[in-house]
């Protein structure tokens, strides 16, 4: 550390013969109380170590890094991998509830939730027939086919409710609550069915767990446990059904829809999981068979019961959440599309406006401007400037001339919402008017300062606001070749000039608007600078 330098103890020291400032005591005495940031604590310490870990294990799992090719993929490979992308993009976008739609739009995000649940009850609809396929020794075809026309005449409806013209957000609703019914209702009977025909396990109405002998009890238990099993497989599909849902994320439609799920489920567990009815027929017998003799019955049903309403709270938490976030970016696009609006409408004033300034307020003509900045690149070549920069300055003298018809926005006025490269468009646009301005600005510059001049209303304050526009090399360059093109022709405040004037008023009252040396190079190379207006002149 510099010997002119103080640490930072060195600031609170107390001054020789000076009592501190009370202020200062309290600061200092709160700042030794402080937490050191940099101390880590036993929380701080876990979070490392598991970063840590996961570091390392990424060094054994080389596919989460990006893959060296050593050799370029044979044409097949290539194509097959494309095909793969395709088909799962194709596959996501068939689950996306996002994919092409206005969330400003209920209805058409209503539209898109249907699609997608549509989607997935069409997956549900083939695990619903599985399951009532399986589990049953005997089954009931006619059970099994009225099935099958119940859902495809649900699945049609809903498809024709979801599609049909003119789509609207009550027809949208509709086909949310009877996609959720259905759903639901559906996975109850699957259930139901499972439960009830595991209770038996029959063949040609025969049946074996009966007629087994007492000793083959491994075989009975094997049997009661695989229809339990299956079962219980039935009974999640009650809570996959709440999830469907909750998918739509709407939580008056969760809300109400759990009310019954929450009968329903009291009345499964009475009468079909465990047919209490089938062993106590009154009040005394049924506190008896789950109080005491078989509280464990009492203890599965209040468990379960306990299960579904957490699992219900956890769902009602999760869409509550997610309308919540759709409400706020709903808030941030309506914000942004006014700002759209509003972003718009000013750009394509200040395009108007520039149109207008250029047009009516601008002494200069295309052939005007071309031989300024003919004037303007010579005198940067002569100045030393890279040919790039000579370049720019000739691009920059033109731009008002020559680009100004690029400003129109007409085309995305019409629009309601501009996307991303609307955004890219209208923003190079936009740069490109404030450089147009800037160069009307200084061609208006220009015109101020002859005027002045001409007219005698020059005084210190003048030539100082005059100074401070575009006080740069190039500016001054561009400037000085605006000026002289000026002065060498006619305006309603003076006749036009010829060269060996136009030098000597360059030199004798116009200098302090230049830098030195630029002003020199001109002057050095005047004849030449003649030679080029001369010529320009004569050919516009």
């Amino acid at each position: 550390m510099a010997k002119n330098q103080k640490k930072l103890d060195d600031f609170f020291k107390k001054p020789h013969n000076e009592e501190e400032p009370e202020g200062l005591k309290e600061y200092y005495s709160e700042l030794k109380q402080g937490i050191d940031p940099t101390k880590l604590t036993f929380a701080d310490r876990i979070a490392g170590f598991f970063k840590n870990l996961v570091e390392k294990v990424g060094v054994y799992y080389p596919g989460r890094q990006k893959k060296e090719t050593s050799s370029k993929p044979s044409t097949f490979r290539r194509k097959l991998r494309i095909f793969f992308k395709i088909v799962a993009k194709k596959f996501a976008d068939k689950f996306n509830f996002e994919a092409g739609v206005d969330i400003l739009d209920d209805t058409s995000v209503l539209y898109r939730r249907n699609l997608v649940n549509k989607n997935i009850l069409l997956v549900t609809n083939f695990v619903f027939m599985v399951f009532a396929l399986i589990g049953n020794q005997n089954p009931n075809y006619i059970v099994i086919a009225g099935f099958a026309i119940t859902m495809f005449a649900i699945n049609t409806t809903l498809k024709r409710i979801i599609h049909e013209e003119p789509r609207t957000l009550l027809k949208q609703q509709m086909a949310m609550y009877i996609g959720s019914i259905y759903i639901l209702f559906g996975s109850f009977g699957v259930y139901m069915k499972l439960r009830l025909s595991s209770t038996k396990f029959t063949i040609d109405g025969i049946d074996l767990l009966s007629s087994m002998a007492e000793s083959d009890i491994l075989a009975r238990s094997v049997y009661a446990m695989a229809d339990a099993s299956i079962a219980h497989a039935g009974y999640i599909l009650i809570y996959f059904a709440l999830v469907v849902i909750a998918l739509y994320q709407d939580s008056t439609l969760l809300r109400i829809l759990f009310k019954w799920v929450l009968v329903m489920m009291t009345i499964l567990h009475i009468f079909v999981m465990y047919p209490l009815l089938e062993h106590a027929s009154s009040i005394p017998e049924l506190y008896t068979y789950l109080i005491i003799t078989n509280n464990n019955v009492l203890i599965d049903i209040g468990l379960r019961t306990l299960l579904l309403i957490v699992f219900y709270i956890a769902l009602y938490s999760s869409v509550s959440i997610g309308e919540m976030m759709n409400n706020r970016r709903k808030e941030e696009l309506i914000k942004r599309r006014d700002m759209e609006k509003d972003f718009k409408a000013v750009v394509g004033d200040v395009f108007d406006v520039i149109g207008v300034f250029n047009s009516n307020t601008i002494n200069q003509g295309k052939e005007d401007a071309h031989r300024v900045a003919e004037l303007a690149s010579r005198l940067a070549s002569v100045l030393g400037l890279s040919s790039n920069v000579c370049t720019e300055i000739y691009e920059y003298s033109v731009i008002h001339i020559d680009k100004v018809n690029d400003l129109s926005i007409l085309e995305y006025e019409t629009k309601e919402v501009l996307n991303e490269r609307d955004y890219i468009i209208i923003r190079e646009k936009t740069i490109l008017g404030s450089i147009i301005i800037k160069r009307l600005q200084l061609n208006q510059k220009s015109e101020d300062i002859i005027r002045a001049h001409f007219e005698k209303t020059v005084d210190s304050e003048f030539t100082e606001r005059m100074k401070r526009v575009q006080r740069s090399q190039e500016g001054e360059v561009i400037l000085l070749a605006e000026m002289y093109d000026i002065l060498r022709q006619s305006r309603n405040y003076k006749n036009k000039l010829k060269h060996k004037r136009v030098i000597d008023l360059l030199q004798l009252e116009f200098k302090e608007y230049f830098e030195p040396y630029i002003l020199d190079r001109f002057m050095k190379y005047q004849l030449e600078f003649e030679a080029f207006y001369d010529k320009y002149k004569y050919i516009g």
